[in-house]
């Protein structure tokens, strides 16, 4: 028997794209370079990449109506045009953000302890309820760029006290990036909004749309992400390893 789907009670199986089927239809990409943890690299021809962790009633269903309901957003901004987002886009497209983590998170197999509760994914379906303590941002690529990097990562306190364990999840479409950071807190008083990463011009890179800081929102941010260099991909890849 499948496991169950992520989201529901029903047998998973349904063949969900990672990269949605419509964005990669818009965008011509080249190969992939595809990594599960520990387990070797290997190249990919294409990004047409499937998963099956889910249910045909929630891949045909509410996750197509969720992808419906961004294409007028992240299909512009993925092309590089300048857009305004208000508060109801900005929760579609984090919304959009956490269920693509939540899908990369589910890649980890049969045996790998997912980050998201089985009550997080139940109630994404539900209501699109984005798990308490999650925090995304979305910036613009310079070069067009497609990637889906998710990891965890150990928050600690100056003495070396483990505060939470945290989820990582950074998806690039086109000129379009969204970073989400979820985080389970293990510690009282510990503040989502005082989560340390390494410093850099961060605020001139991303926009956090979630939680909502600002009631309209203008994409794209000052600095756009690069292929390398001081601004490139790979730091914001990595701006929360502080080890």
């Amino acid at each position: 028997m499948p496991p169950p789907c992520i989201f529901c009670d029903n047998n998973s199986g349904s063949r969900e794209h990672l990269w949605p089927d419509w964005l990669l239809k818009r965008h011509t990409f080249g190969s992939i370079k595809m990594q599960f943890g520990t387990n070797q690299r290997i190249i990919k021809p294409t990004p047409e990449l499937k998963v099956k962790t889910v249910c045909g009633a929630c891949n045909n269903g509410w996750m197509s109506q969720l992808e419906a309901d961004n294409i007028p957003i992240i299909g512009p901004v993925s092309d590089g045009t300048p857009t305004t987002l208000d508060t109801a886009a900005q929760k579609l497209v984090a919304a959009w953000s956490v269920k693509g983590a939540m899908m990369s998170d589910s890649m980890r197999g049969r045996t790998g302890a997912k980050f998201y509760t089985r009550d997080e994914c139940l109630n994404m379906r539900i209501s699109r309820t984005i798990p308490p303590s999650t925090l995304v941002w979305i910036g613009r690529v310079a070069g067009k760029h497609i990637a889906n990097v998710g990891t965890d990562f150990s928050w600690n306190d100056k003495s070396g006290k483990h505060l939470a364990t945290n989820c990582l999840c950074t998806i690039a479409a086109g000129h379009f990036v969204t970073q989400v950071v979820s985080v389970h807190v293990e510690q009282p008083g510990a503040n989502i909004q005082s989560i340390p990463c390494k410093s850099g011009n961060w605020d001139e890179k991303l926009i956090q749309i979630w939680p909502i800081q600002q009631p309209v929102i203008h994409w794209p941010p000052k600095i756009a992400i690069t292929n390398g260099g001081p601004d490139g991909i790979a730091y914001l890849l990595d701006r929360w390893r502080l080890d």
